[in-house]
């Protein structure tokens, strides 16, 4: 199959997923999902559906097991509506871009909290050292 037409049905499945989840699921932990990304293979027998939710490691495992519980629901609701030769099994993947993003903010927030304060007057070696930080801090 052509590049072309597998990133069609990627988003087509990522659409169909995200919109049963937010307005069919009786599972309210569900609605709080973001679906990141889809990787439909070429014979478009199997799905990868990668998410993300900014959570603690307990919650994502607990999603995880919720989502794959799901996955045939998820496949049955998308057939009528797909028109494919084959409807993919699903597959869920956890995403930790969200979470790793909303780090670098914190850490970034942090950094002009002390940056401001530091303009205030209060501008002492330790201030200046802080804010040279390296790129590292952003990585855990």
């Amino acid at each position: 199959m052509g590049r072309k037409y597998l990133g069609r049905v990627n988003q087509l499945i990522r659409r169909k997923i995200t919109q049963l989840l937010l307005e069919e699921s009786n599972d309210p932990r569900l609605a709080n999902i973001t679906i990141t990304d889809v990787d439909v293979n070429r014979d478009t027998t199997r799905a990868e559906v990668y998410y993300s939710i900014i959570g603690s490691a307990e919650e994502i495992a607990e999603l995880q097991t919720v989502l794959d519980g799901a996955a045939g629901w998820l496949r049955n609701e998308m057939a009528p509506t797909l028109r494919l030769r084959n409807i993919p099994r699903l597959v869920f993947t956890y995403d930790p871009s969200l979470a790793h993003g909303a780090r670098i903010e914190e850490l970034l927030q942090q950094q002009r909290e002390r940056r401001m304060a530091g303009d205030n007057g209060e501008n002492t070696v330790e201030a200046e050292e802080e804010e040279n930080f390296d790129a590292d801090d952003l990585v855990e």
